[in-house]
């Protein structure tokens, strides 16, 4: 439990949208410990961007908002024109959990980052995640399990306030009373406030102290009592006067209980470095590490392999007195080409096509689902991360596709060649295939580091125009899907413009 209780204090708010639209004008307010206040207003209002500026979100896309007033939380004092002020925790609308992670690694995640709870909140937590498992993925959680993990984890940033953004929306009457009943218990227990922006209030009212009504006509909030005749009549008055103008759950566990439960062996904190290691791991697998990405990439030089061999020597147009004139030569100059520039580039147009539509589908999901957004709220460095991640595992990933790539083509020239000449011996196309590189290794020292130059530029300026892609603002699954067609299409322009260009410096 907090070492005191907590008391937040708003004075003199305002707030004002980017496009110059005042939500908010002189509105001030209190959160008493361990208080549950419902926030409800009519839908534009304002009640998000409220919780926004108490979580420290406001304007976290770019936006220019104009905030001022003040916030007194227990003995400190924030200037809100100036200071960003996080001390609520937010349950983010829809939860925000990261699909990647399973039901444990999300709180484990929050715990690294924010402390390790004391064995009260951890007890608490573990009875309200008592009927789901730690190793399940939240995707097979059910609405009210998903709502049930969001809370613990954002409990477990250990912020002043408690926020909750349509925690109800989803779930049916019971559930939703169920959840108010919890998170009353909760706060109560912990001796800080909640604050829920509720659109359909009729479930959470019996459980409210009280309810701050946002009148977006007057720029005011109006403070009533949890009784549902005044809520509604207020909501009314507003929506006229618009018109007008055209405009708990369980008890704490027992001690044995506590020592029976999975979820206390996960309320350890362990050190944020094993988070970075996590998503190396994770995208390491996706971009460059599955069977299937190998097997993808070495069908095209397998394809190089036979393509090269098979056209440098059995379309020649001298006719076959000459191909066998000039055989060793054109099987030096087919196995110098094909490592140095036709693999390569097969190889890169390969991967960025690919791993441009994952990186910028995955980051656009992220966006789109608020996750990126919870993890700001929760300390997470998310984005340093993912993208440190995902551009050391291309570039990883691109040195070791290559490297097999050059070997599998190789293998297929030498297969299309022995089809081509059955009667020569394998030593005279080990001879003369690698004979440039063989006689002079100067050659190949410059080579690999032309290779080298090609393959590391273009795959990571792609990849961070897929990043670019992926981050921007997604408000629908359509936009997603044309960033990761323009993610595609400018990668692969990118990669074929520098492997050209440096192509053309390197001879």
């Amino acid at each position: 439990m907090n070492a005191e209780p907590i008391f937040v204090t708003v004075n003199g708010m305002k707030l004002v949208t980017p496009d110059g639209r005042t939500l908010l004008e002189d509105a001030s307010f209190s959160l008493a410990p361990g208080e549950l206040v419902l926030l409800v207003g009519p839908s534009g209002s304002g009640k998000s961007t409220l919780i926004n500026v108490l979580s420290g979100l406001l304007g976290d896309d770019g936006s220019a908002w104009q905030v001022a007033g003040q916030l007194r939380e227990n003995d400190r004092l924030y200037d809100l024109s100036t200071e960003i002020c996080d001390i609520g925790g937010l349950v983010i609308q829809g939860n925000a959990l990261f699909d990647d992670l399973t039901a444990a690694q999300n709180l484990g995640i929050a715990i690294d980052h924010g402390g390790a709870p004391d064995t009260n909140l951890s007890a608490r937590l573990a009875n309200l995640l008592q009927d789901i498992r730690p190793d399940h993925n939240v995707a097979s959680l059910s609405g009210g399990q998903r709502q049930r993990v969001a809370i613990a984890r954002t409990l477990l940033a250990q912020r002043p306030l408690l926020l909750l953004d349509e925690p109800n929306s989803s779930l049916d009457r019971y559930a939703a009373r169920q959840l108010g009943a919890l998170v009353k218990n909760l706060c109560r227990d912990m001796g800080k406030p909640a604050l829920i922006v509720a659109h359909h209030f009729d479930d959470l009212l019996p459980l409210a102290d009280r309810v701050l009504v946002l009148d977006p006509v007057k720029a005011r909030l109006l403070e009533l009592p949890p009784d549902r005749q005044k809520v509604e009549a207020a909501l009314l008055a507003i929506g006229k006067a618009s018109d007008s103008r055209q405009v708990a759950l369980d008890s704490p566990p027992t001690p044995d209980d506590r020592e029976a439960s999975p979820w206390l062996d996960h309320m350890q904190q362990r050190g944020v470095g094993r988070w970075f290691v996590n998503y190396m791991r994770e995208y390491f697998w996706i971009l460059c590490g599955s069977p299937l990405t190998v097997l993808y990439v070495l069908c095209g030089a397998l394809i190089v392999g036979f393509v090269t061999m098979w056209f440098g020597f059995n379309y020649d147009l001298l006719g076959d007195y000459m191909r066998s004139f000039v055989h060793d030569e054109a099987l030096m100059g087919i196995g110098f080409i094909e490592a140095t520039i036709v693999v390569p580039l097969i190889c890169c147009i390969l991967m960025v096509a690919r791993n441009n539509a994952i990186i910028t589908a995955d980051i656009g999901n992220r966006v789109y689902s608020s996750q990126f957004r919870a993890m700001r709220n929760l300390h997470i460095p998310g984005q340093t991360y993912l993208v440190t991640a995902i551009l050391l595992n291309v570039v990883i990933g691109a040195l070791l596709l290559i490297i097999l790539s050059i070997g599998v083509a190789s293998w297929s020239s030498y297969l299309t060649w022995k089809f081509l000449f059955p009667d020569q011996p394998f030593e005279l196309w080990q001879e003369h295939f690698f004979r440039i590189f063989v006689q002079r290794p100067e050659i190949l020292l410059r080579n690999i580091g032309w290779v080298l130059l090609k393959t590391l530029l273009s795959t990571v300026l792609a990849t961070l125009f897929a990043i670019q892609a992926g981050l921007g603002q997604k408000r629908s699954v359509i936009e997603i899907n044309y960033a990761i067609a323009r993610s595609i299409v400018f990668g692969v322009s990118i990669t074929l413009l520098i492997q050209a260009s440096i192509a053309i410096l390197q001879f």
